[in-house]
């Protein structure tokens, strides 16, 4: 008589947790574990991945054992296009071995299937814009899953909702970036001074694996043609030597801000029409005479300095700052 075959029940179950969310067509990363009862080494076997519509998305091999159970590597599959909820399973697949079957058995995951989320930001904008005039911002968005965005197109609104121009991104990613694609585009200001916020959208691509639209905001201010300058000349109080990349402040009475920053050599100069202006100077760091980290000074920061000044003509104004320890 033929000797009688051994039956051993198995049970698969996923060694890593599967995201609840992923975005559509990317990688989903999983591993797979499989073991019966008298720890048998199951390398070798096959485990297949089970779409809900009975398709089979990927077939892997048990390849490790530690002596209780046998799993896979860490493997991916590509998740569907198309956007909703899943069940899928992972199935191990009955053999028989030198008269030992082990059963079939599987392990049900299920995920949701979401656009790609997108992100839009708006850079380099000046402020304040001379009434009236033409200036130029950039645009860029990035996809998440780092998806080309190349030629896809943008739009500007003004606070009031009006569509106020559109662009397409550009072939090349932001230096420095894999997937931040980017465009400069030029405006028109209002013709009345204040302070403005308008909106950058990016809708839904028209791309094969759909994506999230994303909006963003950016502000800035209007002001008349400069009539003066002012020179901001900015220096260590105690050491004398000039203050790089400090920040100066003119704000006029019921305007808007010019905010500038120092030069290598300490000095900011602002075109700003007549009036009267608060000017604040300021700067956090205290750095060596080649502007570069010290530990001692390090632990010191500069006090702003805050006066008011009256433009009638062009002005030189001489800002000492003071360092003092900082606090904590």
């Amino acid at each position: 008589m033929a000797a009688e075959t051994e039956v051993h029940e198995t049970s698969t179950s996923m060694v890593n947790g599967v995201l609840a969310k992923i975005g559509a067509g990317t990688d989903l990363a999983l591993k797979v574990r499989v073991s019966c009862r008298s720890a048998c080494d199951l390398r070798g076997s096959i485990v297949r991945i089970v779409a809900q519509d009975g398709c089979v998305a990927r077939e892997i091999e048990l390849n490790e054992f530690d002596g209780t159970g046998s799993e896979t590597d860490q493997f991916v599959v590509k998740a569907p296009l198309k956007l909703g909820a899943y069940e899928w399973a992972a199935v191990f697949l009955a053999q028989e071995r030198e008269g030992v079957l082990h059963e079939q058995s599987s392990v049900p995951f299920s995920f949701i299937v979401k656009r790609h989320a997108t992100s839009i930001a708006v850079w380099d904008v000046p402020s304040p814009v001379l009434l009236d005039a033409r200036f130029a911002v950039k645009v860029g968005v990035k996809c998440h899953a780092e998806c080309k965005l190349t030629g896809n197109k943008y739009e500007i609104y003004d606070q009031q909702g009006a569509e106020l121009a559109t662009g397409t991104l550009g072939d090349v990613p932001w230096p420095g970036t894999a997937s931040l694609y980017w465009a400069d585009i030029e405006l028109r200001a209002p013709r009345k001074e204040g302070y403005y916020v308008w909106r950058v959208r990016f809708p839904k691509p028209g791309l094969g694996v759909p994506h999230e639209e994303a909006s963003d905001n950016f502000g800035f201010t209007t002001a008349r043609s400069p009539e003066h300058v002012v020179t901001v000349e900015v220096t260590d109080k105690l050491t004398k030597a000039p203050i790089r990349n400090a920040e100066v402040v003119l704000q006029p009475r019921g305007g808007s801000a010019y905010r500038h920053r120092t030069d290598e050599c300490g000095v900011a100069k602002v075109g700003v029409p007549e009036g009267e202006y608060q000017l604040w100077v300021s700067k956090d760091t205290v750095e060596d005479a080649k502007g570069e980290y010290d530990p001692v000074l390090a632990k010191l920061r500069y006090v702003t300095l805050e006066t008011t000044v009256e433009v009638d003509s062009d002005v030189t104004i001489k800002a000492e700052l003071s360092a003092v320890p900082r606090m904590g």
